[in-house]
Order: C-alpha cells, then structure tokens, then sequence
C-alpha cells in the first residue's frame, strides 16, 4: 500500500487503542487570513454563493449558541478559541487549555475563565462557578472543539495531496510529518463524507497544511496552516501523557459551581432583550434565531 497508504489506514482508525491523553492543548491563529481560507473554501463547495456571516458571534454556553440542528456552527464549547464579538478581537490570538480525555466519550478541557467538560451522556459549558448543562446531543467529543479534530483527523487528511510521509518526532513521541493542500477535481470527492471534514476545516485551518501526526495512534500531535505563504493558524499538543488512570471526577462540573440548564439561560437572555420568552418554543431553532435577531 505505500507510506501514503499506511498513513491513510492510521489515520482513518485514529485514535487507534488510546485509552487516555492528557495534554496542553494551544492554538494560535490570524484572524483575517483565516477568514480568507473559510472565505474560499466556501466558494469551493458552493462556486459564486457564500452565506452572510453574523456581525456579532455568541458567547460559547450562551442563549444562541446551542442550536442542535446546526452542527458547524463555530461557537462550540471550545475554551481554547473563546468567542468574541467581531469588532473586539484581536487581529492574532494565543490560547492555551488542559484537555483530559478518556476515550470513548468522556473529555474535559479548562482554558482561562472557561471550561466544557462531558461525562459521555451529558455536557456542561461555562465558568468555575456557573455551567449551562447540554443533553447528549452536545455530549460528543466532536463538539470539544480543536481536541476533537486532532483525535479524529482521518476525514481531513483524506481530503489533502499530501507529501510522502517523513519520520519525525515531537515531545518524545515518533510521529510522521507531512504537507499538503486541499484536493480539487474528482480527487476531492474521495474518502469520507464530506460533512465531518467541515467540522476538521474549521479547527485545522489552512489552504496549505503542515502536520505532525502521532505514529502509534493516528492523533495529529500538531497542526500548522497557511495562505498564500503566510501563516495563518497553529494547533499543537504538548506535556503529552497517554493511557495515564484519570479519576471520574475530571469529567463533572466543578465543585460548587451552578448548573443551568439551556431553557433557563436561553429565558433569561431573551427576558434580558425585552422579549417575553413564553411567547418563543425554546426548542424550535428557527423560533429561537428570529427572537434573537429581533432583540438585536
């Protein structure tokens, strides 16, 4: 099968028979330039249509940022990238979290004054004294954000041409690097649906792509993307402990803390707007967008 090919099957069975990670998980990134790669990777998939995108993002456990039905939306429970309204955010941004995982479903992941951490069936997003609990829609570690496209990474490699893989090593652990761009063609339609890899490009985010990926399990170790030459985002993996015990407690809300539920946030945010929440089917996304939009 080839190198290329070895790497396919290692990545498409990541993370492989990890049973726990735990790790430093930083992110930076280059607001406008990565605008600039969703910009054309969306002319990409639908050539001369491009959605509006919203002036104002939404705060990460907040009233509107829990839409089940919209499962590319960026403001997951991701601590490492908070969101911030548009005007406010800086041109760069650095970001560091502890992320605990033990696979399958349970995950944890606390970057500065945020937290979101599953137990499996339920999840809850927030601050040290204050979650929003979500059900088991949102209990998926594909919706932890960043950690959760470098333990599944197979449908973004799959969507690369990529270069003959390179033994390298990184934090003490072997791994193989590799560069590529995105496929074009019929070549693009290979692999994977094309669903999950919407997910993967908005954490691993670049037009070209520089990886380090974990050669026992398949784990991308650390991601490097760029635009025309320039970088544009950065996602590595340090302090690396694999299959480490890890106490069950990791994976509760903290101590104390007040947990909410969504219906109750989402009330209370449309109260805030002068909205009467009684008059809004909280369960309804579209009912849920207009109120939001009409509080604006």
């Amino acid at each position: 099968m080839g190198r290329k090919g070895d790497l396919l099957a290692l990545v498409d069975s990541a993370p492989g028979g990890l049973r726990t990670l735990q790790a430093a998980l930083t992110t930076w990134s280059h607001r406008a330039r990565i605008a600039e790669v969703h910009r054309r990777q969306d002319d990409a998939v639908r050539p001369g249509v491009r959605d509006p995108v919203p002036a104002v993002a939404v705060l990460p456990g907040a009233a509107g940022a829990d839409d089940p039905d919209d499962e590319d939306d960026e403001d997951r429970d991701d601590p490492v990238r908070p969101v911030a309204a548009a005007d406010d955010e800086p041109a760069e941004s650095l970001s560091t979290a502890y992320v605990v995982v033990a696979l399958p479903d349970r995950w944890r992941v606390v970057g500065r004054g945020h937290l979101a951490v599953s137990d499996g069936r339920r999840s809850w997003a927030g601050t040290s004294t204050l979650v929003t609990e979500r059900d088991s829609r949102r209990a998926a570690i594909g919706d932890a954000g960043a950690i959760g496209a470098c333990l599944y990474p197979g449908a973004f490699l799959y969507r690369l041409d990529f270069t003959e893989p390179e033994p390298r090593d990184i934090e003490g652990r072997p791994c193989w690097y590799v560069a590529g761009h995105p496929r074009t063609g019929p070549a693009a339609r290979q692999g994977p649906p094309a669903r999950p890899d919407l997910r993967l490009q908005r954490e691993l985010v670049g037009i070209d792509s520089e990886i380090w990926i974990d050669a026992a399990t398949g784990v991308v170790l650390r991601h490097e993307g760029s635009i025309d030459g320039e970088p544009c985002s950065t996602t590595a993996l340090t302090d690396l402990v694999f299959d480490e015990p890890v106490r069950a407690d990791e994976f509760r809300p903290p101590p104390g803390a007040v947990v909410r539920s969504r219906h109750e946030l989402l009330r209370d945010h449309l109260a805030s707007m002068g909205i009467d929440p009684d008059t809004v089917d909280l369960d309804d996304p579209v009912q849920v967008r207009a109120a939001l939009r009409q509080g604006e």
